[in-house]
């Protein structure tokens, strides 16, 4: 296994889903205004509008720092998937269905991930070395 390409290979891919995430912010404010959704409460329109400057520090500090970037982008995807459940299955919100199952993917995929890139690459090598019980 060559680590250092999967790792590239694992960074961009939560990299693009922010740049993705982004790019959605983007458009609501630029179409709606920070106000997403009139019958969501405010605290809700407020944190979608957060995420338009929170999801691409999260894309730059996976490149750059990555350990801030991974504690951060956590907090938005586990806060995103929580916060978009609620609107859907709470309050009723015309919410994608399909965005939020996405979401959920990319959380997990995100959660999954940590443990692979915090993990030492001798570590890694030694867990490899080992045979399948």
């Amino acid at each position: 296994m060559t680590r250092p390409w999967i790792e590239r290979t694992v960074v961009g891919v939560l990299v693009a889903g922010f740049a993705i995430g982004t790019i959605t912010h983007v458009r609501h404010l630029v179409h709606a205004g920070w106000v997403v959704f009139e019958s969501a409460p405010t605290w809700m329109n407020v944190y979608w509008a957060t995420l338009t400057a929170l999801d691409p520090l999260a894309a730059v500090l996976l490149i750059v720092r990555r350990p801030m970037g991974l504690v951060l982008g956590a907090g938005i995807i586990v806060s995103d998937v929580r916060i978009n459940s609620y609107a859907l299955y709470g309050i009723a919100l015309p919410f994608g269905f399909l965005s939020l199952q996405l979401q959920t993917l990319f959380c997990g995929f995100l959660i999954g991930a940590i443990g692979f890139l915090t993990m030492a690459p001798r570590q890694t090598r030694a867990m490899e070395a080992q045979p399948i019980p």
